[in-house]
């Protein structure tokens, strides 16, 4: 009479057991970075290249889709590696910010988690090494070796640190959007209007950060970090994340005042608003902000604002590109 229950509750345990893999994952994060590159490679290098061709009648060398679907399989491969490594150096803050989330708490051990980082992120270097080689651009395929190590030295010792792991996410952030103008050579006199993407992308991703630091200070005070709210204060955390916004404000009127006045297809301030709305609702939120749960929605509002800015490329490519 107990074998149905029994059954039932293995059921339950594999499940429970997926769903705590595909957390350790990130997968809706690794969805947002392969979407990027798409959105970059399809929305924006490529039609500059069509452009290209009716002007001259030559479409420009470029990556073949193969090379392309490989360069983004690397830089995902090194973005799970990276979730995987910061949840296992992440095991006492998280017992405290994060109870029962963590699946190297209780589930998994720290090597095997070490050891999944290693194999995911020597795949990702490899074939990022692989692609930069194959568009004779050696460098650029080291790109990869640098986001892994980085990765590493971030969950080990730059998140602990004040602002210095808050940078390099932000800066990794960046890169990330800039990647696939970067393996294509073709595309570099015109890699300022990607440049463009990357910069916002930058300073959101850097605002986030100093949210989440907020919302962890519980943990990383336990841990004796250094973080911007513990060395500072919680007021001074949200005045520095409020500025950042303010400044990303400024840089968005600035490129739609200079780029867009003169189009046809939307006023400019209209098209302004578009992107100014949601951005100073995040800048309410942080502002407004009291409790823990308070700033974990606001790094959430700003996960959806850099999703947002993201999903944008597409009408800008229908509108002005195509």
């Amino acid at each position: 009479m107990v074998v149905g229950p029994f059954k039932v509750n293995i059921v339950d345990a594999k499940n429970c057991l997926m769903l705590s893999y595909l957390r350790l994952l990130r997968i809706p994060n690794l969805i947002m970075i392969s979407l990027t590159m798409f959105l970059v490679r399809y929305c924006l290098i490529l039609p500059t290249f069509q452009t290209t061709e009716n002007i001259t009648g030559e479409f420009p060398a470029h990556m073949s889709r193969l090379y392309f679907l490989l360069l983004t399989g690397a830089t995902v491969l090194i973005a799970a590696a990276g979730n995987i490594i910061n949840d296992v150096f992440d095991v006492t803050t998280d017992a405290i910010n994060r109870p029962g989330k963590n699946i190297f708490e209780n589930r998994l051990s720290k090597k095997t988690g070490k050891n999944a980082f290693y194999v995911l992120s020597s795949m990702g270097t490899l074939l990022g090494m692989w692609v930069g080689f194959a568009i004779e651009k050696p460098a650029i395929g080291m790109i990869h070796l640098f986001s892994a190590s980085s990765l590493w030295m971030y969950s080990s010792y730059y998140k602990r640190r004040l602002l210095s792991g808050n940078f390099l996410i932000a800066f990794l952030t960046f890169l990330m959007v800039l990647l696939p103008g970067l393996f294509e050579p073709e595309y570099y006199p015109n890699i300022v209007y990607l440049f463009v993407f990357a910069v916002l992308a930058f300073m959101v991703s850097l605002a986030r950060e100093i949210i989440k630091d907020i919302e962890d200070l519980d943990g990383d005070e336990r841990m004796q970090c250094k973080t911007l709210p513990i060395r500072y204060g919680i007021k001074s955390a949200k005045i520095a994340a409020t500025t950042v916004l303010i400044v990303t404000g400024g840089f968005i009127t600035y490129i739609v005042r200079n780029g867009f006045e003169d189009n046809t297809v939307i006023a400019w301030w209209n098209l302004l608003l578009i992107f100014l709305a949601p951005l100073c609702g995040l800048i309410y939120l942080v502002v407004t902000a009291n409790e823990k749960k308070d700033y974990h929605f606001a790094s959430i509002f700003a996960k959806g604002f850099m999703l947002f800015g993201v999903l944008s490329i597409f009408p800008f490519w229908f509108y002005f590109l195509r």
